[in-house]
């Protein structure tokens, strides 16, 4: 009998569907979870690798420029000291999520290992979406909040969100540009009520002008995405179903048909434009993903055995069984002039209706 090379993964469990927990070997189970999990918090590691910096950091200084004037004087003149503002603080929370699973003793007896696969994949589904939601929260409210870190120590930390006409210091552009901190906002609407090219250009380049245009991205919703491909300047990537593959076009790029809510559809005013599942309904949001200083920071603890998604207990209570599955993390905005808000429906910038802190 030829030997079967390989490893253990969910897939294994979910094969097993016709034998019980107990007689596959709860141990057995475990190591494959865990495994799962693990790949599980790459995935999730890598996905957020395009907005967000994972840290442990709890809070940073932000806002800093080397800035100063040279002055005039004659062979006998001394110019004035200058000194430079120090920037100001913004804080990443830390929050504790938990998703809870029980049995009975009698469903372990019963239960296949595909029912407890599935389980914990309903678990790291809850966590995706805890995730996206946590980043539309981060993204779109424009008001700072303090955020008491009471898993640690109890320290109040300022959060901050982007470029709001807080007074707090803005760092000068590449050429030299200097900002308002009471006046300057990344939080913009349409004058109009409707969507158009000169406002959302307008938007993209609020993000371009602090020095960030390595890979600018604008992220849209699905809901969007018709009155987006009906603005003069934007062109569009090219369905691979509707023009044949041997069409030949200069610089013709193809769009991706595989996923209709997470792709790229065209390039507007220099930037590339994604349809995200994350986005609300008439927001737009530009960040230059490019740039090593990512718009938002992903905290998370020090120790490694706590970050991501883990199995954080299992009480065995006779007749009762219960699987506590945790993450601790929180997202806040780290680099704030690396993001930008447009909201196209009213002439005013309002916060989406998310819970807010």
């Amino acid at each position: 009998m030829a030997t079967l090379l390989g490893t253990y993964d969910i897939s294994t469990l979910l094969a097993a569907r016709f034998s019980s927990a107990a007689a596959y070997g709860m141990n057995t189970i475990r190591e494959i979870l865990d495994a799962d999990i693990a790949a599980h918090n790459a995935l999730v590691t890598q996905m957020l690798s395009e907005i967000c910096e994972v840290t442990t950091d709890r809070q940073r200084i932000y806002g800093s420029s080397a800035t100063g004037e040279m002055i005039e004087v004659d062979e006998y003149g001394r110019a004035p000291t200058q000194r430079v503002q120090p920037g100001s603080s913004v804080g990443f929370p830390l929050r504790l999520y938990q998703y809870s699973i029980g049995w009975t003793r009698k469903f372990m007896e019963t239960a296949s290992p595909a029912d407890l696969a599935m389980r914990t994949q309903a678990a790291e589904s809850a966590h995706l979406r805890n995730i996206q939601r946590e980043i539309k929260r981060a993204v779109f409210l424009s008001s700072n909040y303090t955020f008491n870190d009471h898993l640690v120590d109890n320290v109040d930390l300022a959060v901050k969100r982007f470029v709001n006409a807080d007074s707090a210091l803005i760092p000068n552009g590449p050429n030299g540009e200097t900002f308002d901190g009471a006046s300057h906002t990344h939080f913009t609407a349409e004058s109009t009520s409707a969507l158009t090219a000169a406002n959302l250009t307008a938007s993209i380049q609020t993000v371009i002008e602090h020095g960030h245009g390595n890979n600018v991205k604008v992220a849209i919703c699905t809901t969007n995405e018709a009155a987006v491909r009906a603005l003069s300047g934007f062109v569009a990537y090219v369905d691979p179903r509707v023009v044949s593959a041997s069409t030949s076009t200069v610089g013709r790029v193809a769009l991706d048909v595989s996923r209709l809510d997470n792709r790229a559809i065209g390039v507007f005013s220099g930037a590339e434009v994604w349809v995200k599942p994350w986005v609300p309904a008439g927001y737009y949001f530009s960040w230059d993903s490019g740039s090593p200083n990512k718009p938002l920071a992903f905290r998370q603890r020090t120790a490694t055995s706590l970050q991501g998604l883990r199995i954080a207990a299992e009480i065995d209570d006779y007749p009762l069984l219960a699987q506590y599955m945790e993450a601790e993390f929180g997202i806040g905005v780290w680099n704030r002039t690396n993001g930008a808000c447009h909201y196209s429906t009213s002439t005013t910038y309002a916060d989406p209706t998310l819970t807010t802190y």
